[in-house]
C-alpha cells in the first residue's frame, strides 16, 4: 500500500504548489499589514522581538493548515482508492462465483448428453447439488402414470424420505411446481427443484441441505439445471420406447417369417413331397395304365392350382402394408379387399362404428387377426361371401369375420395360428372364439380391450 500512496501523494503536492504558494504568500503579505498598522507605536528593540514571534506563529500556522488540508485530502482519496478495490474484489468475487455456476451448468450438460441411462441422468441429477453445498439427503421423484414414484435417493432410506415427504406434502407441491421452492422443514432447509421437460412435468428433486442454507442464484441455477434433467429423462425415455418399438417390430417380423414357413411346410412343401413320391408310380402306369394315369394327372393339376394359390398367399401376407399413408381403417379395408380379389370372393366390409384412434399395439393385434382368419377362410371353408366388421364394444374393439363356407364340421379350424392369435389377444387383455354350424359358414369374434381416449375419440 505505501508504494500506491507515495506516488499519489508527490502527484497531488505538484498539482497543488502554486495554489498553496499563493495562499502562503497572501497570509505573510496580510499578516505583515497587520502587523506594521498595530505594532507602528512600539518602539524598535521591542517589534524586532514581537516580528520574531509573530512571524514563528504564522509561520508554523500556515505550515499546519497546509498540511491538515493535505491530509484530509489524501485521506479523502485513499478512502476512493479502498472503496474501489473493495468494489472490484466484490465485482471478481461475484464474476468467480457465476464462472464457477457456469462450469457446474456446463458439466453436467455434457454429462447428460453423453449419458446413455436414466441411472447416469439420475447419478448427474444428484451429483450437481453437492458441488454448490452440503447436501444431507435427497431423492428425485417422477410421476409414474400420475403418481410420484421414487427413482433415486442419497443420504437416507426410502422409508425416512417418504416420511419426510409426507410431512412436506411434497405429492401435492412437486407436480404443480414451475420455480424452485425453499421450504423451512424440521429437518432444516429443504429444495424442491422441479422438473418439467416444457410440455408436462415430470416429477421432482428434493434436496435437504440440515443447516446449510441456499443463496437466490443457486436456486435459479439448479432450476436450470432440472430444466435439463427433465429433457433428458424424456429424451431417454422416447429411446427406450423406440428401442422397445424396433423389438416388437423385429419379433413381429420373426413371428411372420415363422408363420409363412410354418405354412409353407405344412401345406406346399409337404403336398409338392407327396407328389413327387407318386411319380415312381407314375412311371409305371404309362405303358401299363395310361387312363388311371390321366386321372393322376388331371389330379395333380388341381393339386398344383391349390399350392399356386397358397403361394401367393405367402407372398401376398409378404406385402407391406402403408397405414401412415392412408391410415389404419383403410388400410385394412384394401388388404381385405384384395385378399378377397386373389380368390374370388365378396367381401362386404363395415368399419363405420369403428373407432377413429388406435394405438400402435392395438392396430398390430387388429391386423393379425384379420390376416389369420382369412388365410383360415381361404384354406378351410371353401366359401363365396365374406363379410368383416371392425366396431366399438363394451369398451373395446370388436372384430367379425364370417364366411359362408363348410361350418366347422369338416375343419375345427383350432390349428397352431389360431393358438397364436389367442396367445396374442391374452397377452393385451383381449379374447376371440369360433363358431359355426356345418354347411352354415363359421364365425369368428375377437375382443380387444381399448384405452380411454381411443373410445372418447369413437
Amino acid at each position: 500500500m505505501s508504494e500506491t500512496r507515495d506516488p499519489t501523494r508527490w502527484q497531488l503536492l505538484r498539482q497543488l504548489r502554486w495554489p498553496l504558494a499563493a495562499v502562503v504568500a497572501a497570509s505573510f503579505a496580510l499578516v505583515r499589514l497587520l502587523e506594521s498598522s498595530l505594532l507602528s507605536t512600539v518602539r524598535s528593540e521591542n517589534r524586532e522581538v514581537i516580528d520574531v514571534v509573530v512571524w514563528s506563529v504564522v509561520g508554523a500556522l500556515a505550515i499546519w493548515l497546509c498540511l491538515t488540508w493535505l491530509a484530509g485530502r489524501e485521506k479523502r482519496h485513499q478512502a476512493s482508492l479502498e472503496a474501489t478495490l473493495a468494489e472490484q474484489r466484490r465485482l471478481n468475487a461475484e464474476l468467480e462465483r457465476t464462472n464457477r455456476h457456469l462450469r457446474l451448468l456446463s458439466e453436467v450438460t455434457r454429462r447428460l448428453a453423453a449419458s446413455a441411462t436414466l441411472d447416469e441422468i439420475f447419478e448427474a441429477a444428484l451429483g450437481a447439488p453437492a458441488q454448490l453445498f452440503p447436501v444431507e439427503c435427497g431423492a428425485i421423484v417422477l410421476l409414474d402414470g400420475g403418481d410420484p414414484a421414487e427413482v433415486r435417493r442419497t443420504g437416507a432410506s426410502s422409508d425416512a424420505l417418504a416420511e419426510r415427504r409426507r410431512a412436506l406434502g411434497l405429492a401435492e407441491i412437486g407436480p404443480n411446481l414451475t420455480e424452485a421452492q425453499r421450504i423451512d422443514s424440521p429437518w432444516g432447509e429443504c429444495l424442491v427443484l422441479p422438473l418439467h421437460d416444457g410440455l408436462a412435468s415430470v416429477g421432482w428433486i428434493e434436496l435437504y441441505l440440515g443447516s446449510a442454507r441456499s443463496a437466490a442464484d443457486e436456486r435459479t441455477l439448479l432450476w436450470t439445471i432440472g430444466l435439463e434433467v427433465a429433457e433428458a429423462i424424456s429424451g431417454a425415455r422416447r429411446r427406450v420406447r423406440e428401442a422397445v418399438a424396433v423389438y416388437q417390430l423385429d419379433r413381429a417380423i420373426a413371428e411372420e417369417r415363422a408363420r409363412i414357413a410354418r405354412d409353407i411346410h405344412d401345406g406346399v412343401a409337404q403336398s409338392l413331397a407327396f407328389q413327387r413320391m407318386r411319380v415312381d408310380l407314375w412311371l409305371d402306369w404309362i405303358g401299363s395304365n395310361p387312363d388311371r394315369l390321366r386321372e393322376e394327372l388331371l389330379r395333380l393339376k388341381a393339386t398344383l392350382r391349390e399350392q399356386i394359390g397358397e403361394i401367393r398367399r405367402a407372398i401376398f401376407a409378404l406385402r407391406p402394408l402403408q397405414f401412415d399413408e392412408v391410415g389404419f381403417l383403410a388400410g385394412i379395408s384394401r388388404y381385405a379387399t384384395e385378399f378377397a380379389n386373389q380368390h374370388g370372393w365378396k367381401i362386404t366390409i363395415d368399419t363405420a362404428k369403428a373407432p377413429a384412434e388406435l394405438s400402435p399395439e392395438i392396430e398390430a393385434a387388429c391386423f393379425r387377426v384379420v390376416q389369420e382368419a382369412l388365410t383360415n377362410v381361404a384354406k378351410h371353408a371353401g366359401a363365396r361371401q365374406v363379410t368383416l366388421t371392425l366396431a366399438s364394444s363394451y369398451g373395446g374393439l370388436a372384430v367379425t369375420v364370417r364366411d359362408d363356407g363348410r361350418g366347422l364340421a369338416e375343419s375345427p379350424r383350432s390349428g397352431l395360428g389360431l393358438r397364436q392369435m389367442r396367445e396374442r389377444l391374452t397377452a393385451l387383455g383381449g379374447r376371440v372364439s369360433v363358431s359355426g354350424q356345418p354347411g352354415q359358414g363359421t364365425m369368428l369374434q375377437a375382443w380387444l380391450p381399448l384405452p380411454v381416449r381411443s373410445l372418447v375419440a369413437s
